[in-house]
């Protein structure tokens, strides 16, 4: 693999699937609050946000603990909620037209894979979700990366960083400070800074207001997925071929000196 990479590049890019590599417009929000609806509560697309980015049955709880403060919420009706928002989701990554993705990360994706570093996504979506949208999209067999990490899948999702080095540790990555996370949210973020990654990037949905942007902190704050190009910048073909060729030249000689 071809090294164009400059020294102030992460060795490892994360991503999240939901609104970084896959956009999805309001399709999730209104599957949550249909399944909240079929349960006698009425959410509009801004309070489902709320759930969206947390493992399981966590992000079920965050909402019914926002519409009744004072109650424990059911662990039966939160499952409930949960399942029917699953089948829900299902139905959406195999049928709607709303859920693609982001315009231009195939491309990106693969040109940093090029450049020698490594790409994974990484989801809280339940893999019933995960398996059909990969096929959907064609990557189940041509994936625009090199890691998939599901939440169910390690110990401490997200808030935890359980994800982040589940990803470091299946593509080789030592450094954390190595690694770059790219999320659309805060809760996308909160692992990135948990861990200590060397780039925490949002990718602005005009969801979070500035004080809530800055609260995150992130190192960078793009509009759209193509700006991300703009972060890292790629040494050109034509610098590489020209160390190769002085990388020969070297060898080469020494080579020579040795004989």
């Amino acid at each position: 693999m071809p090294n164009n990479l400059n020294g102030n590049v992460p060795r490892l890019i994360m991503l999240d699937l939901l609104g970084t590599m896959v956009e999805h417009d309001d399709a999730v929000r209104s599957a949550l609050a249909a399944s909240f609806q079929a349960h006698g509560e009425r959410i509009d697309a801004d309070v489902a946000s709320m759930a969206i980015g947390y493992p399981g049955v966590m992000g079920i709880h965050r909402i019914l603990k926002w519409l009744h403060p004072t109650e424990k919420p059911h662990e039966a009706s939160a499952r409930s909620i949960h399942d029917l928002a699953m089948k829900e989701l299902v139905r959406l990554v195999k049928f709607a037209g709303a859920i693609q993705p982001s315009r231009g990360m195939e491309r990106l994706c693969r040109t940093w894979e090029q450049a020698g570093m490594v790409v994974a996504t990484t989801t809280t979506l339940h893999q019933d979700v995960v398996k059909p949208l990969m096929a959907r999209l064609g990557w189940d067999l041509n994936p625009p990366f090199s890691a998939l990490v599901l939440a169910e899948e390690v110990d401490h999702p997200t808030p935890g960083d359980g994800m982040i080095r589940e990803c470091m540790a299946r593509l080789g990555v030592d450094e954390v400070q190595q690694v770059a996370k790219v999320a659309n949210s805060a809760i996308g973020l909160a692992d990135a800074k948990l861990a200590g990654c060397g780039w925490t990037v949002l990718l602005d949905n005009a969801q979070l207001t500035m004080d809530q942007m800055m609260a995150i902190g992130p190192t960078h704050i793009v509009e759209q997925f193509s700006d991300l190009g703009m972060i890292w910048k790629l040494k050109s073909a034509v610098d590489v071929e020209l160390e190769d060729e002085i990388a020969r030249i070297l060898r080469g000689t020494s080579s020579g000196e040795m004989t």
